[in-house]
């Protein structure tokens, strides 16, 4: 291998350009700071339509961890969207820890989820895995034997992560610790979270017994990066939204309690989902922000033209709407601002740090996008499709006159062979090609996996940092491959695979069901969406009053 020239590209020109390869990927711009004595990232926020980060790098070194592969560990949690959030949220809010069981957790997550970002990592680079290898050895030759036999949950997992396993082996649980770092390794973004459940009842265990005898939780000195350094990414969340926003709520299935089996089941699914994370980032790599690389089952045809009606009240109503969520200001605690957090100022005194931070500021929203995606299936014909067609009309007219608020709509229909028909309505004069019949053959089937993933591609271009999806359908989802029928149960997978595939680019989807009341009842759609995200509509011209109060509940609360 030839070795780099370091007067044409310098060691620090060469992190800038690992970082334009991770703000490619995740519609970001990272500052990379060379100072502080951890190696840490944080959040700041939203601004141009880009999630910005920063990333400080130890200087000098933290010992046993070289400049670059500290660098490279810190992008992959940006890349790789470690929930730092849903995490906090999830062990304070739900989990009701406080304190040394809080840090206890939060140190054991931290662990988790760096075997999970730097196995990704390596999956997507091979050269980066050998660094990780060749960085957690000399971590653990770091490691002092005394120090190496405490048997907390934290050091019996670092003391594994650091490849020191058989100094520990007749430690109690040792096993437990071991398979939840195996488990971790090439799962999604919540993967960490989810196998630390399955550790919960282990740690809970270990913390009543330390508090019966009276000893002090000690952790190994700077193995684990610090709550303060941490506290960085989750403390400036100045603004929430696009893919940011999914890692503020920890998702449903943590918040309750779980059997074994189901504990198992939900991490397999991460494993699943974590198969395509690579992959996914490579292909958005592979676009250049402008064209949209189509699969191969997929083209793009022309409709027929129908007639364009507008319920104007309902018009009215959205627009209503989206001129509140375009003075809306979002506020947070800063430095400055207008009036006193008391909350936050008590706080600030009781942990006898940064009483300053206690003012509300404000940061008005960036805009608005949302793509209609309308099922355009042989089931939809008649008043299915003249009822979406009004709607998508309706809501073009709501935002004429409303600057900064974008939106587009697609419809799509399959044959019988797997291909996919798209088309895409991109203002009010296209409205009328929202319709079954096209030129270019009959789609008669309802392939969702597709509409949800190139719905998420299509507003993955749009500029707004409030992002909202709204699928359009009579919700019987079905699909053809080589000229076969796929089973429902089968099909149903692939949904929501891509559902949380589509998810990670907004976690706002709503689904709208054209449908009878009775028939809806049966509707296996109803399983893919939450049923705070789905809403059945039989006909807007009967249902003007309830379409705009449900349709405002739901715009408020998934955006908002």
């Amino acid at each position: 291998m030839t070795k780099r020239n370091i007067d044409l590209l310098s060691n620090r020109d060469m992190f800038v350009k690992y970082a334009n390869v991770v703000e490619v990927a995740r519609n970001a711009k990272i500052e990379i700071k060379h100072y502080g004595q951890q190696n840490c990232v944080s959040y700041n926020g939203m601004s141009d339509g880009k999630h910005r980060f920063k990333i400080l790098s130890a200087t000098p070194n933290v010992k046993g961890i070289e400049k670059f592969v500290g660098i490279i560990h810190e992008l992959s949690h940006v890349l790789f969207q470690s929930p730092f959030k849903a995490t906090k949220k999830l062990l304070i809010d739900y989990w009701n820890l406080e304190d040394e069981h809080y840090q206890l957790f939060f140190n054991a997550f931290n662990v988790l989820e760096d075997q999970r970002i730097e196995s990704q990592m390596g999956k997507m680079y091979l050269k980066h895995a050998g660094r990780f290898d060749k960085t957690t050895k000399k971590l653990g030759k770091l490691m002092k034997d005394d120090d190496l036999m405490r048997d907390n949950p934290v050091n019996m997992l670092l003391a594994i992560r650091f490849q020191r396993g058989d100094s520990i082996k007749k430690l109690k649980n040792y096993d437990v610790y071991k398979k939840a770092l195996d488990d971790v390794v090439l799962t999604d973004k919540y993967g960490a979270l989810r196998v630390l459940v399955s550790l919960k009842p282990y740690i809970d265990e270990w913390m009543n017994d330390k508090n019966e005898r009276n000893e002090q939780y000690v952790i190994l000195p700077d193995r684990v990066d610090s709550e303060d350094t941490r506290k960085l990414f989750i403390e400036n969340d100045k603004e929430s939204s696009g893919e940011r926003d999914s890692n503020i709520m920890p998702p449903d299935d943590l918040k309750k309690e779980m059997s074994d089996d189901e504990i198992k089941s939900m991490i397999d699914e991460s494993k699943e989902n974590g198969k395509d994370v690579v992959s996914d980032i490579f292909d958005t790599l592979r676009d250049d922000g402008h064209t949209k690389k189509l699969p191969k089952n997929l083209k793009i045809i022309r409709r027929h033209e129908g007639k364009v009606e507008i319920d104007h009240k309902v018009a009215n109503g959205m627009s209503k709407i989206f001129r509140t969520l375009m003075m809306r200001h979002n506020e947070f605690i800063d430095y400055d601002g207008e009036e006193i957090d008391v909350e936050s100022y008590v706080e600030g005194i009781i942990r006898g740090n940064d009483i300053g931070r206690c003012r509300v500021n404000q940061k008005i929203t960036h805009g608005v996008s949302i793509v209609v995606s309308i099922d355009g299936s042989q089931s939809m014909h008649g008043e299915k499709m003249n009822t979406a067609r009004k709607l998508v009309a309706t809501m073009f007219e709501s935002v004429k006159d409303i600057d900064n608020v974008d939106i587009r709509a697609n419809v799509w229909g399959g044959d019988g062979y797997g291909q996919v028909g798209m088309t895409e309505i991109n203002n009010m004069n296209e409205v009328k090609n929202i319709n079954i019949q096209s030129y270019d053959g009959v789609y008669y089937s309802t392939p969702l996996h597709m509409a949800l993933e190139y719905s998420g591609s299509m507003i993955k271009q749009m500029k707004g940092s409030k992002k909202m999806i709204i699928i359009i359908t009579d919700g019987v989802p079905n699909h053809f491959s080589g000229g076969y029928h796929i089973a429902l149960e089968t099909y149903m997978k692939s949904c929501k695979k891509s559902l949380i595939k589509t998810m990670n680019v907004t976690p706002n989807i709503m689904c709208i069901v054209v449908q009878d009341d009775r028939t809806y009842k049966y509707n296996p759609v109803k399983r893919l969406f939450k049923r705070t995200k789905i809403m059945n509509v039989d006909n807007m011209n009967k249902a003007s009053e309830r379409v705009i109060k449900r349709f405002k509940q739901m715009v408020m609360k998934n955006i908002v």
